[in-house]
């Protein structure tokens, strides 16, 4: 199986918040908007995407999105950090440095879900040891 796309769809009755939010902190691009679905893709990588859809329609099962996290690597994540800070959103997880190789932190969506940004940077000499094992 070739992917040729990957798009994370989040179940939630704040449908309009999550569209602005992703559009706004995130420059996601609308590409389709009805009354019970939205989708939104990256302009730099229109192979991701990110849509909303309503958590019970006529057809189709509740799902309440629990226990989801969307993670966006990024070039320079001090400065991402820095931006949505200045714009006021709160931080649920301060700027770090993990031991598996990233420095990440985290911000909630209007539903939630969080959002993990990161950059890549070496892994401390245990984990480095961990990945080399699957070479």
């Amino acid at each position: 199986m070739k992917i040729k796309r990957m798009d994370a769809t989040i179940s939630t009755s704040k449908m309009q918040e999550s569209k602005n939010f992703y559009m706004r902190y995130f420059d996601f691009r609308l590409v389709f908007e009805s009354d019970w679905y939205i989708e939104l893709i990256s302009p730099e990588e229109p192979t991701i995407g990110v849509s909303f859809t309503l958590p019970q329609r006529d057809a189709g099962e509740f799902f309440n999105g629990k226990g989801i996290i969307l993670s966006f690597g990024v070039e320079d994540v001090d400065a991402e950090y820095k931006r949505l800070k200045a714009e006021g959103i709160e931080i649920m997880q301060e700027l770090q440095d993990k031991p598996w190789g990233e420095r990440s932190f985290v911000v909630d969506d209007p539903t939630g879900v969080h959002v993990y940004i990161y950059t890549l940077i070496p892994p401390t000499p245990e984990y480095q040891k961990i990945y080399d094992s699957f070479k």
